[in-house]
């Protein structure tokens, strides 16, 4: 990994520069196609190679034989899809050849000792494949130089330079989005287009804006491609958990085991609260969102609590402990629970807060901010 240059905040693009395992949706009427791979190894000992995919939500590991230093596959596929190579059968090994295929033939070479150097050539979407990374190695180039010139600058003690440096680090950012726009721009019919969408703008920090921006440029013929599938089906989740969209909806069991739904309250302004009996700061809050309730319920304005808790009974003292007289939900499974996978609640406390369309209009409202925002709407 780059060192990154001296107290600056990690930047978007290293985030991209690790190409994580994806998951498929089913397609409506899927068309499945031959492709064959010929490849050769060079320092492997192994007596197989692994070939890895994903579809459907379901993995996929096929092996080939490695016989005098060359190997083959012949298999079929839904649509030009994403495969990998491993020298194990762990599809989820973090050392591999990411590569994509279509129908007819790719030539491959595999380094045993080193397989993420290893080459895959051959198909119009690995050609694509192969451009995409350039576009990030450019940036890795660019990033480096940035930090070389900034050392000499430390070592020099040349102030003006390390700032200098320091914004045009910040706006390679910038760079990073805008090229891979361009990118998307010019390959819109590529599926190389839908990973990138889907992968690499898979980070909190890049604006809704631009995703759908990106996804304006496929072209329609592809709408329906596993990777713009899944783009639209993270972006819709996206949505839900942004102010001025609508929220996501749920379902999830009381208190008393009845089911829930996030829709029975539609009419009141609600206030999803993610907490939990043993979270600290969470219990440090409830007196304030106590408070808040007491004085608006009757405007309505309700809470709908969502407990991260796995013990029942540590759940139900905490809920009468503090006087939560609202409505409180939860799984029992602690931070797998399914409403705060779906809202990415990776601390707590956590809230939203939606009104009687659903509609978020505000969140993580602390201290006397909730008050003051309801005391803006319910006036």
């Amino acid at each position: 990994m780059l060192v990154p240059i001296h107290s600056m905040k990690k930047i978007i693009v290293l985030l991209s520069l690790i190409s994580s395992c994806v998951f498929a949706q089913k397609t409506a009427k899927p068309k499945s196609f031959g492709f064959k791979i010929e490849g050769t190894v060079r320092n492997f000992e192994a007596p197989f190679i692994y070939l890895h995919h994903k579809w459907d939500d379901q993995n996929f590991t096929d092996s080939a034989k490695v016989v005098k230093g060359k190997f083959s596959f012949n298999l079929k596929s839904q649509e030009p899809n994403m495969y990998w190579f491993t020298t194990n059968s762990d599809l989820n090994n973090p050392v591999n050849c990411i590569f994509f295929v279509d129908e007819g033939t790719l030539k491959a070479q595999v380094i045993g000792d080193s397989i993420a150097y290893s080459t895959v050539e051959g198909g119009k979407s690995q050609v694509d494949y192969i451009a995409y990374r350039a576009v990030l190695n450019n940036i890795v180039l660019l990033q480096q130089k940035m930090q070389n010139d900034f050392n000499v600058a430390v070592q020099n003690n040349d102030i003006n330079t390390q700032n200098a440096i320091r914004t045009e680090y910040q706006n390679l950012n910038n760079t990073y989005l805008n090229s891979l726009k361009d990118y998307i721009k010019a390959h819109p019919k590529s599926p190389v287009s839908g990973f990138i969408i889907y992968n690499d703008f898979n980070n909190p920090n890049i604006p809704l804006s631009v995703v759908e921006e990106c996804l304006s440029y496929i072209d329609a013929g592809v709408k329906e491609s596993k990777f713009i599938k899944l783009a639209n089906k993270r972006l819709d989740s996206m949505r839900g958990t942004t102010v001025g969209y609508k929220a996501n909806e749920f379902s999830q069991t009381n208190t008393a085991g009845k089911v829930v739904n996030l829709s029975d309250f539609r009419g009141k302004y609600v206030l999803i609260d993610f907490w939990a009996s043993w979270c600290r700061p969470c219990r440090m809050e409830n007196p304030n969102v106590v408070t808040a309730y007491n004085r608006f319920k009757d405007k309505g304005f309700t809470v709908l609590g969502i407990s991260m808790d796995s013990n029942k009974e540590a759940w139900l003292n905490a809920i009468q402990q503090d006087n939560l007289t609202w409505t409180h939900l939860s799984d029992l499974k602690g931070w797998g629970n399914e409403v705060g996978k779906l809202y990415g609640v990776s601390g707590i406390p956590q809230n939203y807060l939606i009104d009687k369309d659903g509609k978020i209009v505000a969140k993580d409202l602390r201290g006397p901010a909730l008050e003051e925002k309801l005391a803006e709407i319910l006036k």
